[in-house]
C-alpha cells in the first residue's frame, strides 16, 4: 500500500510538470519536401525520455534507482526518388547509464546506423527491399519502436537478470539469435488479391556462428556459412472493409490511434544456424484487431497477440555440464488498449496492458527457465505518437529453474518498476 501511494504522488507531480511544459511547446509531425510529383522526402527528429523508479534487484546490494534516461534520439528520413525507387535511413544515439539490472553500463552513450535500405516498387504484387531492415518473421520483429502501446520494450531487455542472455546457459542467448529483429538482407514482398494476402520472402546474414569463437562445448564454429531464410504471410479480411498495413520500412505499430480499422492474422518461419549443430527453426503466429466504435468513432479498442516457437535454441544443461539434447524455447504475449478518441484537456487518454512470457526447456538443472512480465500504462496522446505522455508499471517475476538459479545467487525473483515516459516527433 505504501508503494501504491508513492507511485500516485509521483504521477500527480510529473503530470503537473508536463502540463506546464506543454503550454509553451508546439510539437508537429515530420516535415516533407516535395521536389516534384514523384520525388519527395519526409524528415523527422524524434526522441524518447524516461524517468524510472526501479525496484530492488538483489538481497545483498540495493539496486533501487531513481533516475532519468534519454532512451533514444533519432534522425529519420524516408522518401521516393521516382515511382520505382523508395528509400529510408534511420540513425540513433542513445544514452542509457544503467542496465535494467540496476548496474552501470560500459557503453552508456552510443550512436549508430539503425536501419537503411531501398525499395524497388515494380508492382504492388512484387517489390524488393534491400538493406539493414526488420526481419519479416512475426509482428514482434516488425514492431515500430515509436508505436508501442507499452513504452518499455519487449522480452530480452526486461530479462533483468540476464537469464536469457547466456549467463545461465551459454547457448541460450535470445537477443543474439532468434529475437534479434534487424539484419542486413533482401526481402521480396507484395500484396495479392487486392491486399487480402501479404507475403514476405527474405534472405539475411547469419552472424551467430562466428569462426573466431569457441562455443561452450569446446568446438570451434564452422563460420558464416549460408544465409538466414525467412517467410511471412499475412491475411486481411478485405471483404469486411479492412485494408492491409503498409510501410516503406516494413514496420508495424501496436495501434493506429483511431485513424483506421485493422484486422489481420500473420504466420512466419525462419531458419538459421546459431551454433554448431544447432539449426534453429522459428515458427510464429500473431494477430491484431482494432476497431473504431460509437458515435464519431470515440471508442477504439485494440487486441493483439502472438506466439513464437523457437526449435533447437539451446542444449540441455545440468550440474555445470552441457548435454547433447537439443531443446526449444517459446515466447508469447497478449496485449490490448482502450482509447477514448476525444480530447480530454490537451490530449486523448487510453489505458494499455500486456502480458508476456519467455520459456526455455530444460535449460538449467533439469528445469525450464521462465520469465513473466505484466505491464500497465496510462497513455495520453497529445498529438498522436508525435507528443505522447505515459505513466506505467512493470511487474517481472521468474519461475521454474530461473527461480532456483536466482535464489541460489541472492537475487530478487520478483520486481516492480514504475516509470514516466515522454515521446516526441518533430
Amino acid at each position: 500500500m505504501k508503494r501504491f501511494f508513492r507511485f500516485f504522488r509521483f504521477v500527480r507531480f510529473v503530470s503537473l510538470l508536463f502540463m506546464i511544459i506543454f503550454l509553451g511547446v508546439n510539437l508537429a509531425y515530420g516535415y516533407r519536401i516535395q521536389f516534384s510529383k514523384e520525388k519527395w522526402a519526409d524528415f523527422a527528429i524524434r526522441g524518447q525520455l524516461f524517468y524510472f523508479n526501479m525496484d530492488k534487484r538483489s538481497k545483498d546490494v540495493d539496486y533501487r534507482q531513481n533516475y532519468f534516461e534519454m532512451t533514444e534520439a533519432e534522425f529519420y528520413v524516408k522518401g521516393q526518388i521516382n515511382k520505382l525507387v523508395q528509400f529510408f535511413t534511420q540513425w540513433e544515439c542513445y544514452y542509457k547509464p544503467y542496465k535494467l539490472s540496476g548496474k552501470k553500463r560500459d557503453d552508456s552513450t552510443k550512436a549508430y546506423m539503425k536501419e537503411t535500405g531501398v525499395n524497388l516498387v515494380f508492382r504492388p504484387e512484387f517489390m524488393i527491399r534491400f538493406g539493414r531492415q526488420r526481419i519479416p518473421v512475426s509482428r514482434y520483429h516488425q514492431r515500430s519502436d515509436y508505436k508501442k502501446l507499452i513504452p518499455t520494450d519487449y522480452f530480452y531487455r526486461y530479462d533483468i537478470h540476464g537469464v536469457f542472455k547466456g549467463k545461465v546457459n551459454k547457448y541460450l542467448n535470445t537477443k543474439e539469435t532468434c529475437l534479434q529483429i534487424r539484419h542486413p538482407g533482401v526481402t521480396v514482398f507484395g500484396y495479392l488479391f487486392d491486399g487480402m494476402l501479404e507475403y514476405h520472402l527474405g534472405l539475411f546474414n547469419q552472424p551467430n556462428n562466428n569462426p573466431s569463437d569457441w562455443n561452450p562445448k569446446g568446438k570451434k564454429g564452422e563460420g558464416y556459412k549460408g544465409v538466414r531464410r525467412t517467410v511471412r504471410l499475412v491475411f486481411t479480411p478485405t471483404w469486411l472493409g479492412y485494408k492491409p498495413e503498409k510501410s516503406i520500412k516494413g514496420t508495424r505499430g501496436d495501434s493506429y490511434l483511431g485513424k483506421r480499422d485493422v484486422f489481420n492474422i500473420g504466420i512466419g518461419y525462419s531458419r538459421e544456424e546459431i551454433w554448431d549443430d544447432l539449426d534453429n527453426d522459428m515458427f510464429a503466429i500473431d494477430g491484431i484487431w482494432e476497431k473504431r466504435l460509437g458515435k464519431d468513432h470515440r471508442y477504439v479498442p485494440m487486441l493483439q497477440w502472438g506466439f513464437i516457437y523457437s526449435k533447437d535454441s539451446h542444449y540441455d544443461y545440468h550440474n555445470g555440464e552441457y548435454g547433447n539434447k537439443k531443446k526449444d524455447s517459446q515466447y508469447w504475449w497478449v496485449a490490448g488498449q482502450f482509447l477514448y478518441n476525444k480530447f480530454v484537456g490537451y490530449g486523448r487518454p487510453a489505458i494499455g496492458a500486456r502480458f508476456e512470457q519467455m520459456n526455455a526447456d530444460d535449460a538449467y538443472n533439469n528445469k525450464d527457465l521462465t520469465s513473466n512480465r505484466i505491464s500497465i500504462a496510462l497513455n495520453y496522446f497529445i498529438k498522436g505518437y508525435s507528443a505522447w505522455l505515459a505513466v506505467g508499471v512493470d511487474h517481472v517475476w521468474y519461475t521454474d529453474g530461473a527461480k532456483e538459479y536466482l535464489l541460489a545467487h541472492d537475487k530478487q525473483r520478483n520486481m516492480t518498476d514504475f516509470y514516466t515516459y515522454f515521446q516526441f516527433k518533430f
